[in-house]
């Protein structure tokens, strides 16, 4: 298993690279799922640049990047206290950091994070056709407590089960 560090995305050049990291691991797990033009629409909504400045100024997001010896291998983005748990928005490895055993330092990183905030639980939406995904959560102990369609603009919506994690 890698060593993997996790660095708090606070200045302009972290998102910056957090945004670049995100847009070809969104266009590999999703094109196929929801199609191209949902899968940009998702990214300028979700991952760009401005989209991360307002998550984390406004929507009191927290970034980490995730590190494997010093080198980027991909990014988590949490919301501490949303519906008195802490909310697992992003979780994404770049296709050359996987297989490594990044997923169990995540969630043991995360895991951490619920003890210092006082959080039971973590919890996360999950596309019901992201297979992969949903199994590696499964592994790691999370479990389905709903489903849910939300519209998100444009024509496009987002099809999930929720899943949560006690911790």
């Amino acid at each position: 298993m890698a060593e993997a560090a996790f660095q708090k995305v606070e200045t302009e050049e972290q998102i910056e690279l957090v945004a670049s990291i995100a847009a070809p691991i969104w266009h590999a797990t999703y094109d196929g799922i929801t199609g191209v033009p949902a899968t940009n629409y998702m990214i300028e909504q979700f991952q760009s640049i401005p989209a991360i400045h307002r998550q984390l100024e406004q929507e009191g997001y927290q970034y980490y990047l995730m590190l494997v010896n010093g080198v980027p291998a991909g990014f988590v983005g949490v919301v501490p206290h949303r519906e008195g748990k802490l909310f697992l928005s992003k979780l994404y490895i770049s296709e050359p950091h996987r297989g490594l055993g990044i997923p169990r330092a995540v969630i043991e990183f995360l895991k951490a994070l619920c003890k210092v905030e006082g959080l039971p639980s973590i919890y996360l939406t999950v596309n019901k056709r992201n297979l992969h995904a949903i199994e590696v959560y499964k592994h790691f102990g999370f479990y389905q407590i709903d489903a849910v369609v939300t519209d998100i603009g444009n024509g496009f919506v987002m099809d999930d089960y929720i899943m949560q994690l006690d911790v």
